[in-house]
């Protein structure tokens, strides 16, 4: 394996979905991967389009959009977009576009899981990491619901006090 493809290795095994693959799972992971490359300003994705292959960003970088055109998020090399469609089929939900001349790799979700159901391993790995990650972000959105609820209650016994502040206030000026 020379440099080059050490390097690609390194990157795809820093990729949450990927984790615990080694050397030989990424190089039968990267025969079904498609290189591509984006000119500065590509329309990359479309919010509400089908969301059927994830991207491994490699160079350059791109700037996920929301539906009003406000800059989301930037994602820079090494970084992966889309990973969760593979397996679930949502649409995107931003637009991406290239900020600059960028490079990346493209992994399609029937490539994918022809290659898994060819490799038991792999796909046991893949699985456990996609419950994982899915685990985590329920984990954030509890705790971010956590947050929301105690914030609401705060502001209601707020509200809740300066009322009956206003209420006495008034009983004063009687």
């Amino acid at each position: 394996m020379n440099e080059k493809q050490y390097q690609l290795v390194k990157v795809i095994q820093k990729i949450e979905l990927f984790r615990d693959f080694d050397a030989s799972d990424v190089q039968r992971l990267l025969r079904v991967c498609k290189f591509r490359s984006y000119a500065q300003g590509d329309h990359i994705y479309t919010q509400g389009e089908a969301s059927d292959e994830m991207l491994i960003l490699l160079k350059g970088s791109l700037r996920v959009v929301g539906g009003s055109g406000e800059e989301l998020a930037r994602i820079l090399p090494g970084m992966p977009i889309g990973e969760m469609g593979l397996f679930t089929g949502q649409p995107r939900s931003a637009d991406i576009v290239s900020m600059d001349n960028s490079t990346a790799i493209v992994l399609r979700a029937v490539e994918l899981k022809v290659l898994l159901s060819g490799a038991i391993a792999m796909h046991i790995k893949v699985l456990n990491n996609v419950i994982a990650i899915l685990a985590q972000r329920v984990a954030d959105t509890n705790r971010l619901s956590q947050t929301q609820v105690r914030l609401i209650k705060q502001l209601q016994s707020q509200t809740q006090t300066d009322g009956n502040d206003d209420d006495s206030d008034d009983d004063d000026d009687e």
